[in-house]
């Protein structure tokens, strides 16, 4: 199955994730289909659509919302470095959480 995420580096300070661009572009992909399907009359491009979209959503709940999450935990914490760009290839968006020691 595809990954939202892969990890980048994990240690004691900190880990860091990258987020997969083909999940962005796939969806624009697919709603591209899903709109020619639309204009041209094809209801297979549609269906189409459909499947890639029902395909997205489970990924989004399985695999993006346990790391959406800890971002967003991390976020209020004021731990969280973000760079790069979710639509990138080239570079993509890394998100690095700073993980609090056990000893504070």
């Amino acid at each position: 199955m595809i990954e939202a995420y892969k990890i980048l580096e994990d240690n004691e300070q900190q880990i860091t994730y990258e987020y997969n661009s083909v999940l962005t572009w796939g969806i624009f992909g697919a709603l591209g289909v899903g709109l020619a399907g639309i204009f041209l009359g094809v209801f297979f491009l549609q269906v189409l659509c459909g499947i890639a979209m029902v395909a997205y959503l489970y990924i989004g709940f399985t695999k993006v919302n346990p790391i959406n999450k800890k971002v967003r935990a991390a976020l209020r914490d004021g731990s969280l470095t973000m760079k790069g760009s979710k639509y990138s290839f080239s570079n993509p968006l890394q998100l690095t959480l700073t993980k609090k020691n056990s000893s504070e």
